[in-house]
């Protein structure tokens, strides 16, 4: 899917600079913009880990788990009683439902967001000055970076937490102004009290 235009020009960071001109001129300027439509891989990732869960260490904990003791109650008839074996088989099916729960979270929250706007899927776009401006369709949010909690670098997206079960999603290749690599030091000058991955 799109994520915005690229600029071909080489950008320079100089935060102190950008920082004095600010100063000077009062509210700083958009420094970098991300832009990038939602995609599923992007929300069930998130959802997975943060939102709806379950999480994959669970997940595959609880299988072993089943599977260690379904076995003896398929074989022993004599110790495991039929509605033992019932009540076993309908826990199976709703964690195997419960599975799925990261991918349905995508997909609702997706159909919701192109509902609120005419069926079609806005783009998000997030730029970062004196505060984080996130824009999608009808939806316009400020995130002071104080708010800021915590930064994980999932496989398909850089989530900027600001509470347990919320954030700012970024796409790692959605920057068409400044680079992710230069956004990751403008974020470690902002909040160096805070561990910024790769």
């Amino acid at each position: 899917m799109p994520f915005g235009k690229r600029h071909t020009n080489r950008t320079v960071y100089a935060p102190q600079l950008y920082l004095r001109k600010a100063e000077r001129s009062g509210p700083m300027d958009v420094l970098f913009e991300n832009r990038y439509y939602s995609r599923k891989n992007m929300m069930a990732e998130f959802g997975r880990k943060y939102a709806v869960g379950p999480r994959f260490p669970s997940l595959i904990g609880f299988w072993i788990l089943y599977i260690i003791v379904l076995v003896p109650a398929l074989v022993d008839r004599e110790t495991f009683s039929d509605g033992f074996r019932w009540m076993f088989g309908i826990v199976g099916l709703v964690m195997l439902v419960n599975s799925f729960t990261p991918q349905i979270y995508a997909s609702t929250t997706i159909r919701n967001a192109k509902k609120q706007n005419d069926g079609v899927q806005p783009e998000t776009v997030i730029t970062f000055g004196d505060t984080i401006e996130l824009r999608e369709g009808m939806i316009h949010i400020t995130v002071e970076y104080r708010k800021i909690i915590r930064v994980v670098h999932l496989k398909h997206s850089y989530m900027l937490m600001i509470g347990k079960r919320n954030g700012v999603m970024l796409d790692p290749n959605g920057f068409s102004q400044g680079t992710f690599e230069a956004f990751k030091r403008f974020l470690r000058e902002k909040r160096p009290d805070l561990k910024i991955p790769e």
